[in-house]
């Protein structure tokens, strides 16, 4: 093998470094390196984005998360004109998730749902995360929880069933999305409202609370309007109450808990955020890029069919409602799990 002498090296200096043990090696091994360095540096270089997003989704595939998660994934991946692939993530009321989120570089190829247990978990002392922790990019729909049993059960209004309860405290058992999760907290509220005592089970997402009511293993289910809805319209589930203070359009005739004298419920939403310190400019085309999908009649729909407010809050907006959720739960679930125990 032979190499040409550069200028910058005299004939002698030249010749005994070329002669050193096994050169060829270490000029390959070098080249290979500057080569993989180079590689990995322009990755992501050019616009943004210039490849795959991953959308970190909290809870398992079939809820009211995946499912807003996916739509508006798909929405994106139109606008953005990038495949953007969701991943379930679920477990702790979120944490797994949104810690898994804002470890990753943030370069905004990585970024999460965000629903209002991000809010939540550190109340709980699931994770020392929350708004403050992430980069918000947008809200694009709330939901109110519903409490629904079978329609077998014999209990056929809300005033029945708390009566229920309340004869037998403990012995009625109600099924969750997950300890901390949005439908867990409800639930709490519904007993510290109305003085009964239930026996929680806790699943992984909705949909398996759902299936579990379905199956005769649970009496009730708190969940999202929407994710009861294709159950409640089938004939096998029948609500009892919405926790809210206006009616459900899906629900015409169910009372809300503040029309039946009680003043408690907390919606769920569904929003997105990155890891903190995405550069603006990419921050600022995801922002665009979900309030184009968010005023597609398409999504629009989908709000409608699944029982969800459609309300779209940009960054600015996100932020500060979020801040205020995060103090108002900071404050509420601490005394809920201590009322609890």
């Amino acid at each position: 093998m032979s190499y040409s002498r550069p200028n910058s090296l005299s004939i002698l200096q030249w010749e005994n470094f070329r002669s050193l043990p096994k050169f060829g090696l270490f000029l390959s091994i070098l080249i290979t390196g500057i080569a993989c360095l180079l590689g990995s540096c322009s990755r992501h270089q050019g616009p943004f984005p210039s490849g795959e997003l991953k959308l970190i989704v909290q809870a398992s595939p079939g809820g009211l998360s995946d499912t807003v998660s996916r739509f508006m994934g798909s929405l994106l991946e139109q606008e953005l004109g990038v495949p953007v692939v969701c991943v379930n993530r679920p477990g702790a009321s979120g944490a797994l998730a949104f810690s898994y989120v804002v470890r990753r570089p943030a370069d905004g190829y990585t970024i999460g749902h965000a629903p209002v247990e991000i809010c939540v978990v550190r109340a709980l002392g699931y994770a020392d995360i929350g708004p403050d922790n992430m980069d918000l990019i947008c809200l694009v729909a709330k939901s109110p929880a519903v409490l629904v049993v079978r329609n077998d059960a014999p209990w056929n209004s809300f005033a029945e069933f708390v009566a229920a309860a309340a004869s037998k405290p403990g012995g009625l058992i109600l099924a969750h999305s997950g300890t901390g999760s949005i439908w867990h907290f409800n639930a709490l509220l519904m007993e510290q409202s109305t003085g009964i005592r239930v026996t929680y089970v806790p699943y992984g997402g909705s949909s398996a609370s759902l299936a579990s009511l379905l199956g005769g293993h649970v009496d009730c289910v708190v969940a999202g309007a929407g994710e009861a809805i294709a159950n409640v319209q089938a004939g096998a589930l029948k609500p009892l109450a919405v926790f809210d203070q206006q009616h459900s359009d899906l629900y015409p005739g169910v009372p809300t808990s503040h029309e039946l004298g009680y003043s408690f419920g907390v919606p769920a939403w569904s929003g997105f955020f990155a890891p903190k310190g995405v550069p603006e400019k990419a921050l600022e085309r995801l922002e665009q890029s979900f309030k184009a999908g968010f005023a597609t009649e398409d999504w629009q729909k989908l709000c409608k069919e699944r029982g969800m407010e459609a309300v779209f809050m940009g960054r600015e907006a996100f932020r500060a409602f979020a801040k205020s959720q995060a103090d108002f739960f900071q404050t509420e679930v601490p005394e809920l799990l201590r009322l609890n125990r």
